[in-house]
């Protein structure tokens, strides 16, 4: 049992609401920090607590932080076509320095940060480690780089771990849902050649490396890749899902070049329009780049042990089907 309660901010998410799961199942108690404009029923059927309030808001979190001994943060916007810098900074970096203050002004001690893989930007020569230096590409990047550096900037009052994930998938998670959804409907088309490196994470390995963290005193102070079993080329990815989804792999390759420019296409129809693009500049470089990790670090520090890729994507598959979505 825990010894207090656990804060996890950014609950109704995918992450947050997964490691809320995970956190109760052990025995925790869990009080998740949400807006008014969530929704809370899938944390309110596993017994969080919620508390409504806003990331940049010192006085909600005070309220929140009460009779808090360990934060989890995880609230943030994912990278996406459209959010302006200014948006990513005042959530990821402006919201970080706000609850980082309010816990130091508070006395909570234990403060665990989900980044991302993505601070070291594009792998030129795989597999980066935490000792790469910070590269990111793009301002979703930048923006958790720079709440990353201020995080550890109070290493000294505050107990920090800083947690990189790379390419998370796994059940209820609706952010990759598109991407199987295409596959299975023969409608994505490979850019390039296929052969840059992707870094699927499952939603349960990353539970763990939380739960690792929480408990090993080891972890404090320390910065951890927490990745999938492997990596792998974008083609080896597609025929892992097709297989999983009884499918023969069969795809048809778009050079970059000619997939930038139907991404500016889309891009400016998008803007003019009003709608999100179908192909975008960002995701022509995700299929194009490598992102290839180690977690040597924490699978010799506290024992982190990642499943199976193809056991993964078919816990994810199945649950898709269970619940309509393929």
């Amino acid at each position: 049992m825990s010894n207090g309660k656990i804060l996890v901010t950014g609950g109704t998410g995918f992450i947050g609401g997964n490691l809320a799961k995970a956190l109760l199942a052990k025995g925790h108690e869990v009080r998740c920090f949400v807006r008014k404009s969530s929704k809370t029923g899938f944390l309110e059927n596993l017994g969080a607590e919620i508390v409504y309030g806003d990331i940049v808001d010192k006085f909600s979190l005070q309220n929140a932080l009460k009779d808090i001994t360990v934060v989890f943060h995880l609230a943030g916007i994912l990278g996406k076509w459209g959010v302006s810098p200014k948006v990513y900074n005042e959530i990821h970096l402006g919201g970080t320095a706000t609850i980082v203050r309010t816990c130091i002004d508070q006395g909570v001690r234990r403060f665990i940060y989900c980044s991302t893989s993505g601070v070291l930007g594009p792998i030129h020569d795989p597999p980066a480690d935490e000792t790469r230096p910070y590269n990111p590409s793009n301002v979703y990047e930048y923006a958790k780089t720079e709440a990353e550096k201020l995080v550890l900037n109070h290493r000294k009052e505050l107990d920090v771990t800083i947690i990189r994930p790379g390419l998370v998938y796994g059940p209820r998670d609706m952010h990759t849902l598109s991407l199987f959804k295409s596959i299975k409907n023969r409608q994505f088309f490979i850019i390039g050649d296929g052969k840059a490196l992707l870094h699927p994470t499952y939603i349960e390995d990353l539970n763990q490396g939380f739960v690792l963290c929480l408990k090993n005193k080891k972890s404090i102070g320390e910065v951890y890749l927490v990745v999938g079993e492997k990596y792998v080329a974008v083609n080896d990815f597609l025929n892992v899902v097709s297989k999983t989804l009884g499918l023969k792999a069969s795809w048809i390759h778009v050079p970059t070049c000619i997939a930038n420019v139907l991404a500016g296409v889309a891009e400016l129809a998008g803007k003019v329009l009003r709608f999100e693009p179908p192909l975008t500049y960002s995701r022509v470089k995700f299929f194009t780049e490598n992102r290839a990790f180690s977690y040597s670090k924490i699978e010799q520090d506290l024992g982190y042990k990642p499943v199976k890729l193809e056991e993964g994507i078919k816990k994810t598959v199945n649950w898709y089907k269970r619940y309509g979505y393929l």
